[in-house]
């Protein structure tokens, strides 16, 4: 709930041109505005601070910054689930899945090493596409040391948000580090004419609240339909 009033928020400066220091509304008429409770806003306002686009003035109130100011649309730098970047983006997209398997952490050494996993450790191996009005959005594989789900997901699980799933064995995500890179998709992954364009591939290790490395992801965004943005300060 936080989050989504943190975004309802920046929407708001967004959509209201509200530049840097013009006074946001107060905690009693966000929550009138969006129906949610004092607590669910002052923490949207403290996910708003930590990223530097609202500043407390005690005694005055909370002012927009210059970065806020900059209306830097899905900006490369927050953290979000590839279902929660597509939504904003417009798509209501449907996921495919290629495969599902559990495999020895040596059969993949890139994960295995981001994961800090042994060779012999299992991992989780969740490959899909998301797709929307016939075309390839996003390519995905993720990475999951099978110590920390407990069982093998099946059923609609498979379709459904890593990030969710997670969050629901007890390992919510928080945060990752990421490397970008333009490339090309593997070998028979798709054919036609996305098989020939560049992608945005994100490699990034995802951390539970506990700082735990539980999510190894590779996401490659298909470079025509999707970009990223972001600000230099």
């Amino acid at each position: 709930m936080a989050e989504q009033v943190r975004d309802a928020v920046s929407t708001y400066i967004r959509e209201h041109g509200l530049k840097a220091g013009d006074r946001i509304p107060t905690e009693a008429e966000l929550c009138a505005a969006f129906g949610v409770s004092r607590p669910s806003v002052r923490e949207a306002l403290r996910l708003l601070e930590q990223e530097r686009l609202v500043i407390t003035e005690h005694g005055r109130g909370r002012f927009v910054t210059a970065a806020a100011a900059l209306n830097i649309a899905r900006p490369i730098t927050a953290f979000e689930s590839i279902s929660q970047m597509l939504a904003a983006l417009g798509y209501s997209p449907e996921t495919r899945v290629l495969s599902a398997r559990t495999i020895l952490a040596a059969s993949d050494p890139q994960a295995a090493t981001a994961l800090e996993l042994q060779p012999g450790q299992e991992i989780f191996v969740l490959e899909r596409l998301r797709e929307a009005g016939g075309q390839i959005l996003v390519y995905s594989i993720d990475v999951m040391p099978m110590a920390l789900l407990g069982n093998v997901p099946g059923g609609a699980t498979l379709e459904g948000s890593v990030n969710e799933f997670l969050a629901s064995a007890g390992q919510k995500l928080v945060m990752s580090s990421a490397n970008v890179a333009a490339v090309f998709l593997p070998d028979g992954v798709v054919t036609g004419p996305a098989a020939a364009e560049p992608w945005l591939l994100v490699s990034e290790t995802c951390l539970s609240e506990i700082g735990r490395p539980v999510l190894y992801a590779r996401d490659y965004h298909r470079g025509s339909l999707i970009s990223f943005n972001f600000s230099r300060q």
